[in-house]
């Protein structure tokens, strides 16, 4: 039984990644992965994160990390520093043309969001992930 749950879930948590996915990239070039990414380091006291701690947050590997972060660069979102303690470390830090975008696009991605969730929880299969889930936490 809970084996099943987790396949719905899983199934349900990648549908909706890939509408989002879908929807980003048609609304704003942008693929999920670099939305998360400019999104986490706005909300960063000083608009920056180690590569290492990027990598965690994204569940990336580094060197996928490395290939979404050279997307944002070429895009002049964000730029690479050395690390003034550790010269192999780098940072990764958002710009202010990269910080503008993010604010603008923030709303526009809640709106994808919103309308893919509804979408998603109106389909039969979705609910029945949902509330399994919940059946699941209450044991």
């Amino acid at each position: 039984m809970k084996l099943d749950v987790w396949d719905q879930i899983t199934a349900l948590f990648y549908g909706i990644e890939n509408q989002l996915t879908e929807e980003l990239r048609r609304t704003s070039d942008l693929g999920l992965s670099e939305f998360r990414t400019l999104k986490h380091l706005s909300e960063q006291p000083d608009l920056e994160l180690r590569m290492q701690e990027l990598a965690e947050f994204l569940m990336l590997t580094q060197s996928s990390t490395t290939r979404v972060v050279e997307r944002l660069e070429k895009r002049g979102f964000v730029f690479r520093d050395s690390c003034p303690s550790d010269k192999r470390g780098k940072y990764c830090v958002l710009n202010e043309h990269g910080k503008k975008y993010i604010e603008e696009a923030a709303p526009v991605f809640q709106d994808c969001l919103e309308r893919v969730l509804n979408k998603t929880f109106e389909q039969k299969e979705a609910r029945e992930a949902a509330r399994a889930l919940c059946v699941l936490t209450e044991a």
